[in-house]
């Protein structure tokens, strides 16, 4: 295994300009792809790409900054026509597994995180069930201020802003706004009564 990792280490520098060149058989397959299958194939091309989410976005109508680097896959849903509801600053790390609903507007701003298996929720409906008329659909965009961070599972729902540098905690559901600076934490996990005898 070392020997492959040193293989292709070696062929990088050379491989990255062929890539480029040939950068326009993806970008043609992926439009026979929106041709066919709408913009939920093209999320479907989010999931299955190992390195090309940034220019899928921008090519689907997202706004993405400078130097972003995003571990996919990526799980976009309700997205509509295209990706134009998504903004992305510069300098945004999002992990593995992230998912954006982009039944409203999100905005991630420049310099923040979200780790692995957050997700960014805009909207909330019951269905087409008993509970509609008690609980009609809501919406609401989520904005990620600028140098803000989201540990592993964070959710954020609709109508949310996450404040300038806050922290948010590994699995914290987060349902109001967050104050620029301040940190969100989830309950810990603690021993029960019963497993404390």
């Amino acid at each position: 295994m070392p020997a492959i990792v040193s293989f292709r280490k070696t062929i990088a520098p050379a491989a990255r300009p062929l890539r480029r060149a040939f950068a326009f058989v993806g970008r043609s397959r992926r439009r026979a792809r929106y041709l066919r299958d709408g913009i939920e194939g093209i999320a479907m091309e989010l999931r299955l790409t190992p390195n090309a989410h940034v220019e899928i976005l921008r090519e689907f109508g997202a706004s993405v900054g400078k130097d972003v680097s995003i571990h996919g896959p990526i799980h976009i849903v309700n997205a509509g026509s295209d990706f134009s509801r998504l903004s992305i600053g510069d300098r945004v790390h999002l992990g593995t597994d992230v998912l954006i609903d982009l039944a409203g507007d999100v905005t991630i701003e420049s310099g923040a995180t979200l780790s692995m298996r957050c997700n960014l929720v805009t909207h909330m409906d019951v269905g087409p069930g008993p509970l509609r008329d008690r609980r009609p659909r809501q919406e609401g965009p989520v904005r990620i201020g600028a140098g803000a961070y989201l540990g592993i599972g964070a959710t954020v729902l609709h109508g949310v802003t996450i404040g300038e540098a806050a922290t948010i905690g590994a699995h914290a559901l987060v349902d109001r706004d967050v104050a620029p600076g301040a940190t969100m934490l989830a309950p810990r996990a603690r021993l029960s009564q019963a497993g404390a005898e």
